[in-house]
């Protein structure tokens, strides 16, 4: 009997969640149930909206100045926040909170704030007066009205947790999407003769499943055109073993006097990043990083996307789409990426 693909599908992080076993056997079920309560978990901890989370009671319960304890996930966390926004020029940074909240893009009738209410809140952001001590397990805010906001960086923290935890119980096979935020752990399996990287390819090696040939073949990954309505995309990657994630203002966003104001805000000016880029698309063996770089890229703009890339480390590619069209593959990806005019 051939063993088929075991899903799970939640909604979290306000929005779809799906994480799928190619090859977990009688423990699938199990695999996912622990896999599920992971998420949860990580979502209960950084709930920015929720007093009662771990990060919401950071936030009002600091006192300015004084170190607030916090459990040894939680500040190791926010630790590495606080190193990739230097390595970011600022373009991501998790204090931004209160520019979030003054915009309110989700909100059924948002509108364009005043400047001095930008300004207004963001003498209440920066990352430069956040610090934390990993070996005390503390967090201390220099600015009074601080808070953190883990909302550019939960899913993809989530996802690599996920998938960490996934690959401890022995899984090889196996995605974890998070609202389009991946990660790929190894190649995809399918039936001999099926699709095994969501096309019509069935190259790559062949392996015994039970009874059944499988076929083993990188993930087809879509690249969405930014805004298209008809949801097409502008070409494929073919990946495995690495995390992926696209940033585009085309996600949410509004009209005013002719003029888009989109969710993904410069924490440099307190408005919506500006620039020559529609969409980002990172690849990475790290989840958090890719998250966390398809939002500050998208940001920096495209002159800067490389720079900081670079600065990371490890494995780090990517796919810009310019708003005239033109699109930027990274060397790390040529072989990978495939244009559908192409």
């Amino acid at each position: 009997m051939r063993d088929e693909p075991a899903n799970r599908t939640f909604f979290l992080y306000n929005t779809v969640c799906s994480i799928t076993i190619y090859d977990g056997g009688a423990e699938a079920g199990e695999i996912l149930d622990g896999a599920q309560e992971m998420a949860f978990q990580i979502r209960r901890m950084l709930d920015f909206y929720d007093e009662e989370s771990e990060l919401g009671r950071l936030n009002r319960g600091h006192v300015t100045g004084v170190p607030y304890e916090v459990s040894e996930e939680l500040c190791r966390f926010l630790a590495e926040l606080l190193e990739f926004s230097k390595l970011s020029e600022g373009c991501f940074d998790p204090t931004v909170g209160p520019v979030v909240r003054l915009w309110n893009i989700t909100a059924r009738s948002p509108k364009k704030p005043l400047k001095e209410e930008i300004e207004r809140v963001r003498s209440r952001t920066g990352a430069e007066y956040v610090s934390c001590d990993t070996r005390k397990r503390t967090v201390t805010f220099e600015r009074d009205g601080m808070v953190v906001d883990a909302g550019g960086a939960g899913k993809g923290y989530a996802v690599g947790r996920v998938a960490e935890y996934l690959k401890s119980r022995g899984v090889r096979s196996a995605s974890v999407n998070f609202g389009g935020n991946l990660y790929l752990i190894g190649p995809k399996r399918s039936a001999e003769g099926q699709t095994a990287g969501g096309e019509t390819s069935t190259e790559g090696g062949v392996v015994k499943v039970g009874s059944a040939d499988m076929v083993e073949a990188p993930w087809k990954i879509g690249i969405r055109a930014p805004w298209s309505r008809e949801m097409k995309s502008i070409g494929t990657m073919e990946l495995q073993d690495c995390g992926t994630a696209t940033s585009g203002g085309y996600d949410r966003y509004f009209s005013e006097d002719e003029k888009i104001y989109h969710h993904l805000l410069d924490p440099r000016t307190g408005y919506p990043a500006d620039n020559t880029l529609d969409s980002v698309t990172i690849v990475s063996d790290n989840a958090l990083y890719t998250d966390l770089l398809s939002t500050a890229c998208f940001v920096a703009g495209e002159d800067a996307v490389d720079r900081i890339c670079k600065r990371v480390g490890g494995r780090v590619d990517y796919v810009l789409v310019k708003k005239d069209g033109t699109i930027t593959v990274s060397d790390g990806l040529h072989t990978h990426f495939k244009r559908n005019d192409s």
